[in-house]
């Protein structure tokens, strides 16, 4: 800051004393040329005086012809210094002259001046030439006008240096002596500058009004700047205790998917389905830890396409883990905006553990959906699945059998071994009739002891169904044991319906395989019979 200081005072004084100079230059070299042209224009002058003196001598030697007195007049002139040479001409012929000391100059310039008769006016005598001593004048102009510029020069450089003197002790000490004192104020010191002596009703003083007034503000932003600092890490402090302690699983993806930010409670919990390195889990993938990326990867897509900062959830399954149990988690999504940069903006994303809801809520809807003895699908389900299995079948124009199972004998073993007997026979025949169908066709039980079959083939395989219900028909028939070294038989009626031979709805299909069934029923059972139109009136009259 002295250093600084120093420069400005240099830079003022130089500042001056340029400006000073430059003046001088300015003020010297236009005063120099007024003053000559002045003296010069004085000399012309004084030229004209002196020929008006003798105007009157030289007109009465021109009348009358004297040369004596003509010449008497020209020695008048040869005695003033500013006239070189003079020649007086007569009309009559008359001439005289002088040349003084030095030859003229032929650059030199003659002044005439026409003499008059003494007694007209109007009529001319002759004339005088007069060739004014240039040299003379000049010399004589250019040292006044010398004397005049050091005279100037002198009063400009006396005026810089009081100008100089001045503002150095009016404005430039005191300013160092604020900037200094300034200097050395460090933010929240209670130190303050001393306006300086004489200086307290001007500018310098209001300005150091100012600093102070200005050091009193940045001290009260310090002190509550420290205030709002203690705040905000005792808040940080509580917010990541919380961030970190929390139950939930919260987190931040980017525009990417990119999972940026995570709490130890999630790190965990995807780690329990995914593995995890804690330190250098950043920049991963987020869609990556569930079963269905693409599920959720569209259902982010989806949500950064809704308008305001909205809140969305799902319910999704985590991916598993090497011989680990299903786990399922709850996700909140939350929209987190800068609206100076909405490419910056992140999503929040809150992660549940809801493994052992979804648990129960599908252990609900299996038992909802499944009977509790031979974990078939019910008849409801069963119902359900069936349109859409024919829906499918249709779009690949496949065929679409429908069989309605009957076991014959089953009242009977009921009967005779009694009702737990009788649930290992339905079980027993349950297992051996799903273990002909794939996951996608249906098998059902309709009834106490019906069942109901669906299934897709393709129509180029006429005797597949046949096949199914033959080979059905033969395992059904085997022995079950029923405990106790006891087996029981039963046996199977099967009516079957075919789409889209027999009708395209699915309702009336099973009542075709319904009314098929009836008739092996009611003619000799233990065999399979394909829906034909005089099963209809048979279904009538029973």
């Amino acid at each position: 800051m002295k250093i600084l200081n120093k420069r400005i005072h240099i830079r003022v004084a130089t500042g001056v004393a340029t400006g000073a100079f430059l003046f001088s230059i300015f003020a010297s070299i236009t005063w120099f040329y007024i003053s000559y042209h002045q003296e010069v224009d004085r000399s012309r002058s004084q030229i004209k005086q002196v020929i008006t003196t003798i105007e009157q001598t030289a007109s009465i030697a021109m009348y009358l012809g004297n040369k004596e007195l003509a010449e008497e007049v020209l020695r008048g002139l040869e005695a003033n210094d500013i006239i070189s040479a003079a020649r007086l001409t007569s009309q009559d012929g008359l001439s005289a002259s002088f040349s003084g000391n030095s030859d003229l100059d032929q650059a030199d310039t003659a002044i005439i001046f026409p003499i008059v008769s003494p007694f007209d006016e109007n009529e001319f005598v002759g004339d005088l030439l007069v060739y004014p001593n240039q040299r003379y004048i000049e010399n004589n102009a250019i040292s006044l006008a010398k004397i005049q510029v050091i005279v100037l020069v002198f009063y400009s450089v006396i005026i810089a240096l009081l100008t100089l003197i001045i503002v150095n002790r009016i404005l430039t000490e005191p300013m160092k002596n604020i900037a200094n004192r300034f200097h050395i104020i460090t933010p929240g010191d209670t130190t303050r500058i001393e306006v300086p002596v004489g200086h307290k009703e001007n500018e310098i003083g209001a300005l150091v009004s100012d600093i102070n007034g200005l050091l009193d503000a940045v001290n009260n932003q310090i002190d509550n700047e420290r205030d709002l600092r203690s705040e905000t890490e005792n808040l940080s402090k509580k917010f990541r205790f919380i961030f970190e302690r929390a139950s939930a699983g919260i987190g931040l993806i980017d525009s990417g998917n990119q999972l940026i930010v995570a709490n130890p409670a999630l790190l965990r919990l995807l780690g329990q389905t995914f593995i995890v390195d804690t330190d250098r889990f950043s920049k991963t993938d987020f869609t990556g830890y569930f079963n269905d990326p693409a599920e959720i990867k569209e259902f982010i897509e989806e949500f950064w396409l809704k308008p305001g900062n909205q809140f969305s959830a799902m319910d999704i399954q985590l991916k598993h883990k090497v011989r680990a149990a299903d786990r399922w988690v709850h996700c909140l999504f939350s929209k987190v905006e800068d609206i100076n940069n909405p490419d910056d903006s992140l999503l929040e994303v809150v992660l549940y553990d809801i493994t052992e809801r979804a648990e129960r809520e599908q252990n609900i809807i299996y038992e909802a959906e499944h009977d509790p003895i031979t974990q078939l699908l019910n008849r409801r389900a069963g119902m359900a699945k069936l349109e859409v299995s024919l829906q499918e079948a249709d779009k690949k124009q496949r065929k679409f059998a429908v069989l309605m199972i009957d076991l014959d004998g089953f009242k009977h073993v009921n009967d005779t071994y009694g009702h737990d007997a009788g649930d290992k026979v339905i079980i027993e025949v349950a297992n051996r009739i799903k273990q002909f169908f794939r996951g996608s066709d249906v098998v059902a039980r309709w009834g106490g002891d019906e069942f109901l079959i669906g299934f897709s083939y393709n129509p180029n395989y006429e005797t597949a169904v046949s096949d199914i219900a033959s080979d059905l028909q033969f395992q059904i028939a085997l022995p079950v044991e029923i405990g106790h070294e006891q087996t029981a038989c039963v046996g199977s009626s099967i009516g079957i319906s075919v789409y889209p031979d027999n009708d395209e709805a699915i309702s009336a299909l099973i009542e075709q395989a319904d009314e098929a069934m009836y008739y092996v029923k009611n003619n000799g059972k233990n065999f399979f019979r394909f829906y034909q139109a005089e099963e209809a009136t048979a279904s009538a009259n029973r």
